[in-house]
């Protein structure tokens, strides 16, 4: 049997309807071309360990990307401890305490404004987390606690090296300030500062 061509089929979608013509074949061929790639693709870059076509699978590709990455943070120079002091002067601690309560910062909405401790810790007693030092406060802002909620410079909001300075020196300037109602130390948790 023989098909028409542009024949009208008798449905129709809101008014218009549609002729029943079959697709040239450069198009189905270049449909069932796409099907067959998209099939290989997949199987090559990703079901194997080794692909057949190209340099690395996507797990080597991804080890390789972390390695450079691992290796970056490792080059990158970082102050010895000896030359970290916290400053002590007026404006360095009113800059580290605008940072501390700034509207970008969340320290004061975790720690309080009086750093006696709300969600984290209490920063003004001598049981501290990570140590209470002025480079271990400078790593504890760094780097953050992500696994206790606390994200890297309190909010990823990345911090220039003067400004941990000055947040650092903050913080540690309110040591043994003794605000009203703080939050007590957790014993298994908290070490002592010497």
């Amino acid at each position: 049997m023989e098909r028409k061509t542009d024949e009208l089929l008798e449905h129709d979608a809101d008014g218009i309807r549609e002729f029943d013509n079959q697709l040239p074949r450069w198009w189905l061929y270049g449909f069932y071309f796409t099907m067959l790639f998209a099939a290989a693709y997949l199987v090559n870059y990703h079901l194997l360990a080794t692909p057949l076509v190209g340099q690395a699978g996507m797990v080597a590709e991804y080890e390789a990307e972390v390695q450079a990455a691992a290796h970056l943070v490792a080059a990158r120079p970082k102050p010895p401890a000896a030359s970290l002091g916290a400053a002590t002067d007026a404006d360095t601690l009113k800059k580290g305490e605008a940072l501390f309560n700034s509207a970008t910062s969340l320290c004061a909405s975790c720690h309080r404004a009086d750093l006696g401790g709300l969600v984290g810790p209490n920063l003004t007693d001598d049981q501290w987390l990570n140590g209470c030092s002025v480079t271990d406060v400078v790593t504890s802002i760094r780097t953050g606690n992500p696994t206790r909620g606390m994200l890297p410079f309190g909010s990823n909001t990345r911090l220039g090296d003067e400004q941990l300075l000055q947040l650092a020196s903050y913080v540690l300037s309110r040591r043994g300030s003794a605000p009203p109602n703080p939050k007590p130390p957790d014993p298994e948790r908290d070490k002592a500062c010497n």
